[in-house]
């Protein structure tokens, strides 16, 4: 199955990508939907990627916490996970960047 992101297009084989950068682009993944289209607990998306949302929520990214004495059963991003999601975003695009320089465009 193709993934979302053109590694191929951009000239990187499957080793290039490494296992750090599929986690960066995971939990870039998991804030952005937390933003998005806030997720369940208990959805396929939150037991798919539980690992991730595991870190995002024991890093204060995510929560559940919707008020005081609050909770929900949807995660949110947090303030710090807005923080962390454009830090990430940043990083992602600088990736891309040079690797469209490196190996040409890919539009």
């Amino acid at each position: 199955m193709p993934q979302n992101i053109p590694w191929a297009e951009l000239g990187l084989t499957p080793t290039d990508v490494t296992d750090h950068l599929a986690a960066v682009v995971t939990l870039y993944v998991v804030l952005d939907r937390a933003w998005r289209k806030p997720f369940t607990v208990s959805s396929q998306f939150a037991r798919q990627g539980a690992f991730y949302v595991a870190i995002a929520a024991s890093e204060g990214m995510i929560t559940t916490n919707v008020g005081e004495d609050t909770w929900s059963n949807r995660w949110l991003i947090t303030e710090y996970g807005m923080e962390q999601k454009g830090e990430l975003d940043g990083l992602l695009q600088n990736i891309l960047t040079v690797a469209r320089e490196e190996h040409g465009s890919i539009d």
